[in-house]
């Protein structure tokens, strides 16, 4: 028996897909999605012309996935488009490493640097469920957060 999943039940209304060739964006808004449409852009992702995709419910509640280079992602989500909360994997060291997201080279913390599978993970559970993963770690980013 096989399992089929209605893919109309997907939340997010649309993909941002950046494609950056010299210094000019000239990615793609993709509405109408299925899981399939999200997976390869995701998989696309390369840290060089491909940084950065936006899965969105609408201009509040939305995913960003950036990196891409060497299996390294950093992922990001926003319900309010003022608290903001990234994936980690708990178990990297207290370091940094450089990634490519959204055309720009940025200084992340090692733990924010996570492999595809996670990435894949996390994406799902938002675009079919509309929140974060329980079984994947999230910290709150504090850069934001006013004091």
């Amino acid at each position: 028996m096989t399992f089929s999943r209605n893919l109309s039940l997907m939340l997010m209304s649309y993909l941002e897909v950046e494609k950056w060739v010299g210094n000019r964006n000239e990615g793609e808004l993709i509405e109408n999605l299925d899981w399939s449409q999200i997976e390869t852009a995701i998989r696309q992702l390369d840290g060089k012309s491909k940084t950065l995709v936006t899965l969105g419910a609408d201009d509040e509640t939305y995913m960003t996935i950036g990196g891409g280079e060497s299996g390294k992602y950093v992922v990001s989500v926003t319900f309010d488009n003022i608290d903001f909360h990234n994936l980690v994997d708990l178990s990297k060291p207290n370091e940094t490493e450089k990634l490519v997201v959204g055309g720009q080279e940025g200084i992340y913390p090692a733990k924010m640097c996570v492999d595809l599978l996670h990435c894949l993970l996390a994406a799902r559970t938002f675009a079919e469920l509309g929140k974060l993963d329980p079984l994947l770690s999230w910290e709150e980013d504090k850069s934001l957060v006013a004091v």
